[in-house]
């Protein structure tokens, strides 16, 4: 996609026909935790410049407001199918998941540092996003997505998917409590759990929400994993590591161009 305004975004999908990507901050004053880009409304920014945001946005997508989806995150194993709009905000309490087949709908997640999933199936036109940190990934969000857009008609066979920028295996140090929970839920391998950086542990969360995608019937090879580590880039991207969490969001969002 071709901007048009000052928006500075990853491509995550190169695809005909889908918008797929990750904002970038943009201009950045050190001493604020929510300067640049962020669309995130329950982090404590200025709502006024969390609209001005969301505006711009809309306007690029070339959009109205109102088929902008962004539900308020928990950490939850919640999916939402958005299959009209406007869609009652009520319900987008408690989600961490959108699935949707309508055209010229966005769907988008915030993220500062977990992981954004953006995943499409073009023959049945079906598209989701996904939000999924620790907890939602040792509680396999990931397959959890997938099996609402198989009831809205996608093969996992056919879903491709891509990952947005998140906290890398390298940054991600852990306690053992959190390395319990990945050994619980099948997660016991030298990929995911990284026992290489000093006294903790350290979980690749990437590589764990693979190994999920993978097991629901995703193709590893329709899977690309992140280009880029939100803590590393904390000037480009948003970074609750970084930053602490009363802080913007990297916002990730999917469309099927009408």
């Amino acid at each position: 996609m071709t901007p048009n305004s000052d928006i500075s975004y990853i491509n995550l999908l190169a695809l005909p026909g889908i918008v797929s990507m990750s904002t970038c901050r943009g201009c950045v004053v050190d001493s604020d935790n929510y300067s640049g880009f962020n669309a995130c409304h329950y982090t404590g920014d200025d709502m006024a410049h969390v609209a001005a945001c969301r505006e711009q946005l809309c306007n690029m997508l070339q959009i109205p407001l109102e088929n902008l989806i962004i539900p308020r995150q928990t950490h939850s194993l919640n999916v939402a199918v958005i299959d009209a709009v406007p869609f009652d905000v009520n319900k987008l309490e408690n989600i961490d998941a959108l699935v949707t087949t309508l055209p010229n709908v966005a769907l988008a997640i915030n993220t500062a540092d977990c992981v954004p999933i953006v995943m499409v199936d073009e023959e049945a036109g079906v598209i989701s996003v996904t939000h999924s940190g620790w907890k939602g990934t040792v509680g396999k969000i990931a397959s959890a997505t997938i099996a609402k857009m198989v009831e809205c008609g996608a093969n996992p066979l056919h879903i491709k998917v891509a990952m947005g920028p998140c906290i890398c295996g390298d940054c991600f140090e852990v306690g053992d409590e959190v390395v319990e929970q990945f050994v619980v839920h099948g997660f016991n391998t030298p990929q995911i759990i990284l026992r290489t950086y000093g006294a903790k542990s350290h979980i690749d969360l990437p590589q764990a929400c693979r190994k999920s995608l993978i097991e629901a019937g995703v193709p590893d090879s329709n899977i690309s994993l992140p280009t880029h580590c939100s803590r590393c880039n904390p000037t480009q991207f948003f970074s609750a590591r970084r930053l602490g969490i009363n802080s913007g969001r990297t916002l990730t969002v999917v469309m099927l161009k009408g």
